[in-house]
C-alpha cells in the first residue's frame, strides 16, 4: 500500500470518529415562561437564508403572546446597532461580530453583547457561512497543516491582540499577551518540512479581503489581529468587485487561476469556487500538533470536526451579573431544542449542532 493511500485512509479514519449530529440526542423543547402582558420580541439583523423566518414562525406557534417579529433590512451590519439603541432584543448575525461592531455598544453599556451559536455554517453554498479551505497547487507535496502553522504562515509579528467579554472583565481590551515576534513567522516551504526545490522558496499567500470572510480568520487564528503576511494577495468574490477591468483583476477566480499555476503558493477561499479548479489540492487541517488532521468535507463541517467551521451567531444584551431577559432566553432555548434544530435541519442551508456544543451554548443562558 503506497504512502499516499495510507495517509488518505488515516485522514478519513480521523474524520469518521466524529459522528454526524443527531436530533435524537437533543432534548425536546419545554416551555418555561409565558410572555406576560404581551410580547414584543424584536429580532434585527441577518435572515439566516430564510431559517430565521422559519424559527420565528415556529416559536410564535408555541408562544403567540410573545409576538416575535424580525426585521432584516439592515442585515448583519445593523444588528448590534439595534441592540445598542434599544430597538432590537436579539441580533442575528451573518458574520462574526467585528471589533468595530462591538466597540460602540461597549462604550454605551460598558460590556459587550453576549454571543450564542444556534447552527453550524454550511459547507459551500453562498450565504451559509462556509468555512475557509486552504489550497495548494497539485504539484506541491504538502497535504496537511495545523491551525498554528496557518496562523504563522498567513499572520505576521504583532504587538498584541484583542480580548473580548469575560476574558477582559466583560470589556473589550487590547493586550500584549497575544504578541509574537518575527521569529515565529513561517515564510518558506522548508519551515514546513519540504525539501529540494521547495526548501528555500518563499510561500506566496493568497486569500480574501472582504471583512466578513477575513475577520472570521483573524479571529480564529490571530486574536482579531489585522497583521497579515507581507506578501498576502487580496481578492473578493466577483459580485463585490467593480464591473470593469480593474475589478476583474481582483475577483476570486483570478486568485484561483493564479494559484493553479503557482506551485509555491498557498491560498484560502470557498469550496464552491475552488472545486472547479482541478490543479488545486485542499489541505487537511488539525486543531493542534499531532492531529487528527481532518479533511474538508460536508460531513466534517456538519459534525464540527473540521477546525475552521463557522457559526450562525445571535447577540443579546446581558449586563454582568444579571439574568438573561426571559423572552430572549425562551427564544434561544427553543432554537437550541430538538424542535428548533429540526427547523435548521429541514431547511438545509445550515447544519444542526452536536449535543455537546449545544450544551456549551445553553450554559450562556444560565
Amino acid at each position: 500500500m503506497n504512502k499516499t493511500l495510507i495517509a488518505t485512509l488515516l485522514l478519513a479514519a480521523g474524520a469518521a470518529q466524529a459522528q454526524a449530529p443527531s436530533l435524537d440526542d437533543i432534548p425536546p423543547y419545554k416551555k418555561e415562561i409565558e410572555c406576560e402582558g404581551g410580547g414584543g420580541l424584536r429580532l434585527v439583523g441577518n435572515w439566516m437564508r430564510g431559517n430565521m423566518i422559519k424559527l420565528v414562525d415556529a416559536f410564535n406557534k408555541l408562544h403567540p403572546e410573545c409576538k416575535a417579529s424580525a426585521n432584516f433590512m439592515t442585515s448583519s451590519e445593523g444588528g448590534i446597532a439595534a441592540l445598542m439603541f434599544g430597538v432590537g432584543d436579539l441580533a442575528p448575525m451573518g458574520d462574526d461580530a467585528k471589533i468595530t461592531d462591538m466597540m460602540p455598544f461597549y462604550e454605551a453599556y460598558k460590556y459587550v453583547p453576549t454571543e450564542i451559536s444556534i447552527a453550524t455554517g454550511g459547507a459551500e453554498n453562498r450565504g451559509t457561512l462556509w468555512p475557509a479551505v486552504f489550497l495548494v497547487n497539485k504539484d506541491n507535496p504538502l497535504t496537511k497543516l495545523t491551525t498554528d502553522q496557518l496562523a504563522r504562515i498567513f499572520g505576521a509579528s504583532r504587538t498584541g491582540g484583542w480580548d473580548v467579554g469575560p476574558m477582559a472583565s466583560n470589556g473589550l481590551r487590547y493586550t500584549s499577551k497575544y504578541a509574537r515576534g518575527p521569529e515565529q513567522d513561517i515564510r518558506t516551504w522548508g519551515q514546513l518540512g519540504l525539501t529540494g526545490e521547495f526548501a528555500n522558496h518563499p510561500i506566496q499567500t493568497y486569500g480574501y479581503v472582504s471583512p466578513g470572510f477575513k475577520i472570521y480568520l483573524e479571529r480564529k487564528l490571530n486574536h482579531w489581529s489585522q497583521k497579515w503576511n507581507e506578501n498576502y494577495k487580496e481578492y473578493v468574490e466577483t459580485q463585490q468587485a467593480t464591473k470593469d477591468d480593474a475589478g476583474f483583476k481582483v475577483a476570486s477566480e483570478r486568485m484561483l487561476e493564479e494559484l493553479s499555476k503557482d506551485k509555491y503558493g498557498m491560498g484560502w477561499g470557498a469550496w464552491l469556487h475552488a472545486k472547479d479548479y482541478p490543479n488545486l489540492r485542499v489541505l487537511a487541517v488539525a486543531a493542534k500538533e499531532g492531529g487528527p488532521y481532518v479533511p474538508f468535507t460536508k460531513d466534517t463541517v456538519a459534525n464540527r470536526s473540521y477546525p475552521l467551521v463557522r457559526d450562525y451567531y445571535l447577540y443579546f444584551r446581558r449586563a454582568p451579573g444579571q439574568p438573561v431577559e426571559p423572552k430572549v432566553r425562551e427564544f434561544l432555548r427553543f432554537c437550541l431544542s430538538r424542535e428548533g434544530q429540526k427547523v435548521i435541519a429541514d431547511y438545509g442551508a445550515f447544519s444542526p449542532m452536536p449535543i455537546a456544543y449545544i450544551n456549551e451554548q445553553l450554559k450562556k443562558l444560565d
